[in-house]
């Protein structure tokens, strides 16, 4: 995810750039399914040997850039922008604003729902807590077995994905994976995540913030409705 301050600005850049193309996709296609499920496997080939670079607790030299990093995977603060740049959009006016902060921030839902069901359903040890990284207890709410996927890392790439969709430049593109990257990276040297669990959370977020936004242009988000409240953001799509 990009910097707070630098959010606001792109989703008012993308709310002026061209639209996705009517025929997209909104599904990966199969050459994309395997580069994810490769990368996925590469990631879980590596766990414990990344693993083992990392001090328990995590590292120290980079402290202060991961512990700033972890800020861009906190949903809490992105559904917080989204919605104040949306209703300040629809005060003043400006519908392509709102209406690319809605389609952001419905690509960060469907990326948490996802998350959500993954991590309770799968059970895996966290690295601080084991050094198998096959260590799985499905169906537990306890925090220490919820490692798969990273929601960091959900959020993060939700949120780039998202935003890429909606801009559709190459800098735009660049930069907002380039720092969900980061993220990514400082879960694992906090020895909160595995890689794989890195992985899964990039690929999980990626297609749920870029296929919502092809939805939503698709259907159109004519009509939509936002509820905020002080600890969710609830939308409601009527998709034709």
């Amino acid at each position: 995810m990009l910097p707070l301050r630098l959010a606001l600005p792109l989703l008012a850049l993308a709310a002026a750039l061209p639209r996705p193309a009517a025929g997209q996709d909104v599904w990966p296609s199969r050459r994309e399914a395997a580069a994810g499920v490769v990368l996925l496997g590469g990631a879980l080939l590596l766990d414990r040997t990344l693993e083992s670079t990392v001090p328990d607790g995590g590292g120290t030299r980079w402290e202060g850039l991961s512990d700033a990093a972890n800020y861009g995977g906190r949903p809490q603060w992105s559904a917080a922008l989204l919605g104040a740049t949306w209703g300040a959009a629809r005060i003043s006016g400006n519908r392509p604003v709102a209406d690319a902060a809605l389609h952001v921030g419905a690509g960060l839902a469907a990326g948490g729902v996802a998350n959500g069901v993954l991590k309770y359903g799968v059970g895996r040890s966290r690295p601080s807590r084991t050094d198998d990284p096959f260590r799985f207890h499905a169906l537990s709410g306890d925090n220490n077995r919820q490692s798969f996927p990273s929601g960091h890392a959900v959020v993060a790439f939700s949120l780039a994905s998202a935003v890429s969709e909606e801009a559709r430049r190459p800098w735009v593109t660049a930069a907002a994976y380039g720092a969900a990257a980061v993220v990514g990276w400082s879960r694992v040297y906090e020895d909160k995540h595995w890689a794989s669990d890195v992985a899964a959370g990039a690929l999980i977020g990626t297609l749920a913030g870029r296929g919502t936004v092809r939805l939503m242009h698709r259907r159109g988000a004519g009509g939509a409705t936002v509820a905020l409240t002080p600890s969710a953001i609830a939308v409601h799509l009527p998709l034709r």
